[in-house]
């Protein structure tokens, strides 16, 4: 069927801004990963914009693969990662089938408190002083039992256990299924895609998180890889004049910036999509719900 000129300028135009928005998305990450496999001859041979280095090196990655706490520090950020969004994740699902029940005596005043988390926060000060006298200093639950509940994610799930049809609490409690059966054989099945949507947002908040690392922990052996990536980024930059020289490659401080960036990077991007399907889906259903 022959499209009117109307229909074919609609498209072209539509097909013209989703070029532009793929190619404004991947050419960063084309320059960042073209920029860590330049040598420093080419490098500033070309200005200091590659794309496609004509002599790939991988001396960028040498260096920071080849450092002896870079592989703890992984273990470390798989480790707040996982205990910090699984340990979020039940407290806040709890937290939040508790606070929808609309006869919980104090209700209104502990909504009031968790909303009153988003709008303001402790401050740096008072939260050191807390962790201090928990023992918690230089201890990975420092970095795990500060964010136990994500206000905002308890609000999005509070608001989806409410709108579950009323009969489907009722034929559970005819079941005689307790709280913590309709809990974890009803609430949470449905509230999975929302769920995951949540913890993919707090595990990328684990993973890029260095800074409370670095004010409350001491030992270098329990710091979290984008701590140490930071760290090396550092000590590089310290000494821009010069170049570091791996395998007979110089390594210069904007390589080795570009590759801290791809290393640290790297495993979000590579879990990412296989949770893009409940990411959508949950970002979609908090909207709905909400």
């Amino acid at each position: 069927m022959n499209k009117s000129k109307s229909e074919r300028t609609y498209q072209i135009t539509i097909h013209t801004i989703v070029i532009l928005i793929v190619v404004t998305a991947v050419f960063p990450l084309l320059y960042v990963l073209g920029m860590s496999l330049t040598g420093q001859v080419e490098m500033m041979q070309r200005n200091y914009f590659v794309i496609i280095p004509h002599e790939p090196t991988f001396a960028a990655y040498e260096r920071i693969l080849s450092s002896p706490l870079i592989w703890k520090s992984f273990g470390v950020s798989v480790f707040r990662s996982a205990a910090g969004t699984g340990l979020m994740l039940l407290m806040t699902v709890v937290g939040a089938y508790v606070l929808s029940v609309r006869t919980l005596p104090g209700r209104t005043i502990m909504l009031f408190l968790v909303v009153s988390t988003i709008l303001f926060n402790a401050g740096l000060i008072p939260t050191y002083l807390v962790v201090k006298q928990l023992g918690l200093i230089n201890s990975l639950w420092s970095l795990v039992l500060l964010y136990l509940v994500d206000s905002f994610g308890l609000l999005v799930i509070k608001i989806f256990i409410e709108n579950l049809p009323d009969g489907l609490i009722e034929a559970g409690k005819i079941d005689g299924a307790g709280d913590m059966q309709m809990l974890f054989r009803i609430v949470i099945p449905l509230a999975a895609p929302a769920l995951a949507a949540i913890g993919l947002f707090n595990v990328v908040f684990h993973w890029n998180s260095w800074f409370d690392a670095m004010v409350y922990l001491n030992d270098a052996k329990l710091f979290p890889m984008q701590l140490i990536l930071k760290n090396m980024l550092t000590a590089a930059s310290s000494d821009a004049m010069q170049s570091l020289v791996v395998n007979g490659s110089a390594v210069t401080p904007e390589s080795m910036k570009m590759a801290t960036v791809i290393v640290g990077t790297l495993p979000i991007l590579m879990v990412y999509p296989f949770l893009q399907k409940y990411f959508v889906k949950g970002v979609y259903m908090g909207a709905v719900k909400g």
